[in-house]
């Protein structure tokens, strides 16, 4: 594959869709290797769910059941079904990992009700308060142990509809640790009781626990605590109740390969893989693995579309692209599941002419090598990209001086409390009111500063791009828009299980 020289330069095309969970990730990701290649780069990834992430890249009549992207991804592994209709048309697929996450349970009793503890729950308790035979919070089961526990109540039962990664693994797990109190089976999508309520993504879920009190809901941790909810302390194998916070997600891997969990062939059906209730002190009992779905073989494909899929794929289980995956939201993948998943990338079938992508790192100049078409370098940035980063900066700033603030004024308000019980004077009181009234004054400009900053950041920035035609896919292979449309209109019930997340 010959370096490409002015004039003769064509856009790169590299696609993927599936889980909606780490579209910030994989945007970002895109983004910001798009910023840094040499060569013109054309990624995008279709946020769809893990269920039609898996459809996708199984394909169907209309594309030969070809993969109508260049890679898929999910929450959950391949079913079996899916996985054996890619065997079954002459593919050969791998799972690599790259990130963990946690399925958490979160509810919105009022703190004052809570006794200064978290709620504390065994799988069976949760089996059978999502099954609707414990329906009220002063259950003698549930006070027996939360003995400071004062809610009284229903239990407003909220679950995810339309096909969820979150749903199968909460019920996985629930029928796994406690079959005898859960019945209702185990997927993506199941029937719930009627009088449990539905909550569409996890935005959705988010939402209903805010505005109902007293409820109760599963959702991927990340969006629980970053909306301060409440969390259910779940007991884990070894005994110990604890939080997805308390926990070490990434502690549920280790045993799993130990103990063959994770199959060491990594073309092998993973349809039975899961991490639920692994041992471990620190373990958290409804772990997941989040996988990309590629082809074994790439040999079909583009070579520069190959190139781009292995250098973003490399780039997400690369050490920036961990921390990204922590900042939103995930857990790293441990030493152990990298080193498999090395090995997994270093085994696949490559096109002729394929390259395999150098970088340059922005604290280290490579003078020349640098310069070379196929190389991904930190030293090149647009403008828009260093925008953000400065943004950034200056929100965390601000977050940390109104911290400051909020403190002083905790601080003063506690000194003007004490001042009022020495004094009665009300011109006293008054002065002392005075003095804090201006510090509140600077805290609200904080707040809208911070405000103002967010909005800005949060505003989309314009990108020029070249136009091309083509269908999209680098090479010709992939389904046209006819294929797609085709496929469309052969959309059955079957596909309900799509994930909305």
């Amino acid at each position: 594959m010959a370096p490409f020289v002015d004039g003769e330069s064509s856009i790169i095309n590299m696609h993927g869709a599936g889980t909606t969970n780490p579209q910030r990730l994989f945007w970002e990701s895109m983004d910001l290797l798009s910023e840094r290649a040499k060569l013109p780069l054309h990624m995008t990834y279709r946020a769809v769910g893990s269920s039609t992430g898996q459809k996708e890249f199984m394909g169907d009549d209309a594309s030969g059941y070809r993969a109508y992207n260049h890679f898929g991804a999910g929450d959950i592994p391949m079913t079996f079904e899916r996985y054996n209709t890619t065997k079954s048309n002459g593919r050969k697929m791998v799972h690599v990992p790259f990130a963990m996450g946690a399925i958490g349970v979160f509810h919105s009793v009022p703190t004052a009700e809570l006794g200064g503890l978290p709620i504390d729950l065994t799988g069976c308790l949760l089996a059978r308060i999502f099954s609707r035979d414990i329906t009220h919070w002063e259950h003698p089961d549930i006070r027996a142990l939360n003995p400071k526990l004062t809610a009284v109540g229903e239990i407003k039962v909220y679950h995810r509809v339309e096909g969820s990664s979150s749903t199968a693994g909460f019920t996985q797990y629930l029928e796994e640790k406690c079959p005898e109190s859960w019945t209702l089976g185990s997927g993506s999508t199941i029937v719930w009781p009627s009088d449990t309520y539905d909550a569409q993504g996890s935005g959705g879920m988010s939402d209903k626990i805010d505005e109902s009190p007293y409820a109760i809901g599963y959702i991927d941790a990340g969006h629980g605590h970053e909306r301060g909810f409440g969390e259910i302390a779940l007991l884990n194998r070894n005994n110990v109740y604890l939080t997805t916070l308390q926990a070490t997600i990434s502690d549920a891997a280790v045993p799993a390969l130990a103990a063959g969990v994770i199959p060491s062939d990594p073309t092998a059906d993973f349809s039975n893989v899961n991490l639920y209730d692994q041992t471990g002190a620190a373990t958290w009992p409804i772990t997941m693995i989040s996988y990309f779905y590629i082809d074994h073989d790439l040999s079909h494909l583009n070579a520069h579309s190959a190139s781009v899929l292995m250098a973003f794929v490399r780039f997400i289980l690369s050490d920036e692209g961990q921390a990204l995956a922590e900042a939103n939201l995930f857990s790293r993948l441990p030493a152990e599941l990298q080193q498999y998943t090395s090995e997994t990338l270093s085994n696949m079938i490559m096109p002729a002419g394929y390259v395999d992508f150098f970088t340059e790192s922005s604290s280290k100049t490579r003078a020349w090598l640098g310069a070379n078409e196929y190389v991904l370098s930190g030293k090149r940035r647009s403008y828009s990209e260093y925008q953000r980063a400065q943004l950034d900066e200056q929100i965390a700033e601000l977050s940390s001086h109104n911290a400051q603030l909020v403190a002083l004024v905790a601080d003063m308000a506690s000194q003007n409390a004490a001042l009022s019980n020495k004094v009665s004077n009300n011109e006293n009181l008054a002065f002392a009111a005075i003095i804090i009234a201006p510090v509140a004054l600077l805290i609200a400009f904080a707040g809208v500063a911070l405000a103002l900053f967010a909005t800005i950041k949060a505003a989309p920035i314009v990108h020029t791009s070249a136009t091309h035609s083509g269908n999209g896919n680098g090479n010709g292979k992939y389904p046209s828009a006819g294929m797609s449309t085709q496929s469309v209109s052969s959309t059955s019930a079957a596909d309900a299980d799509v994930e909305k997340a």
